[in-house]
């Protein structure tokens, strides 16, 4: 017996529900705020969702980058970064010009709207930046991003051509551009972490490929992990050599869960939901868990409550 992806996703596909309401959102050239918890893995998501809206109808060329490079870096440098990046929305050659150097938020401001106003009058098609990792960012340079963006809306209104999606991983006010469309980075439904395992390894014995897809609780980069780590060698059926096989990733595990532990409050709590069944939100210590990557919102109905957000968790201690 082997797996069918197919189904899986027919099944449930919460992921894949994130992606058709982000691509309908952008095909209508709506800005999208996405907020992207630890170890959804936006990059791939992303790129998947370019391709799509490059081959769908209406065509979208979309413009996918990492802001991660500008870790650190000064404002200056960040501007003219994102200057290079609109630029090569409006097509072939405008990449390879030289662009003007800018040097205070003023010159951020001339220089990206001329830009922006060409990428709507000459792309052939209409276009969308798509860029994550803005967490790493300066506040302010992502704040005037933002602004540009809004600016242009109000400019094109209903004839707008170009649009952008801005993905973090802080929920930050500053990714929201002019009434953007909010979207959270779902993780896999188990039935999708399953199929995720089969396209990266092949046939696996379904008691197998369960219990690896429960154990990663649809982390995106836990289940990418787990499934290169078991293609090295045999399919790892215990907690302790599936979190093994996670590599560096299952080391990130290991560090978010110490520095919780850090915090007597905190780890209490943590120890609350060691059992795996979902609690009711108290937010003034959740919300620390939840930037961690350690705690998700639960999908049941009435009260907000939280729980763990994967086996692998516990098999961290």
């Amino acid at each position: 017996m082997t797996f069918d992806p197919e189904q899986a996703h027919t099944e449930a596909a919460i992921r894949g529900r994130t992606a058709r309401r982000v691509r309908a959102n952008l095909r209508r050239l709506e800005p999208v705020a996405m907020l992207t918890p630890r170890w959804t893995a936006p990059q791939g998501f992303l790129e998947d969702i370019a391709l799509d809206l490059a081959v769908g109808e209406p065509a979208v060329g979309c413009r996918t980058v990492s802001f991660r490079p500008l870790l650190g870096r000064a404002p200056a440098e960040a501007w003219n970064f994102i200057l290079r990046v609109i630029a090569d929305l409006g097509g072939s050659g405008y990449s390879q010009r030289a662009l003007p150097m800018v040097v205070d938020r003023r010159g951020f401001y001339h220089a990206a709207e001329q830009l922006l106003d060409e990428a709507h009058l000459e792309s052939p098609y209409p276009v969308a930046l798509l860029g994550h990792s803005c967490e790493h960012l300066p506040v302010e340079v992502l704040e005037d991003l933002a602004m540009v963006w809004a600016r242009y809306a109000e400019r094109a209104r209903a004839d707008r051509r170009c649009t952008v999606l801005l993905a973090g991983s802080v929920d930050s006010p500053a990714l929201d551009v002019g009434g953007a469309v909010k979207v959270e980075l779902s993780d896999y439904a188990e039935a999708e972490a399953a199929a995720a395992l089969v396209m990266q390894i092949g046939a696996i014995p379904p008691r197998l490929l369960e219990r690896a897809a429960q154990f990663s609780g649809g982390v995106p980069a836990l289940v990418q992990a787990l499934g290169e780590g078991a293609a090295q060698g045999a399919f790892p059926s215990l907690p302790e050599d599936m979190l093994r096989a996670m590599g560096p990733v299952a080391d990130e595990l290991r560090g978010a869960v110490q520095s919780a532990l850090t915090s007597p409050e905190v780890a209490e709590r943590l120890y609350q939901f060691m059992p795996g069944e979902p609690l009711l939100e108290e937010p003034s210590v959740d919300r620390g868990l939840l930037m961690a990557g350690l705690l998700r919102r639960s999908r049941t109905l009435g009260e907000p409550q939280m729980e763990l957000r994967t086996p692998a968790i516990t098999a961290a201690f």
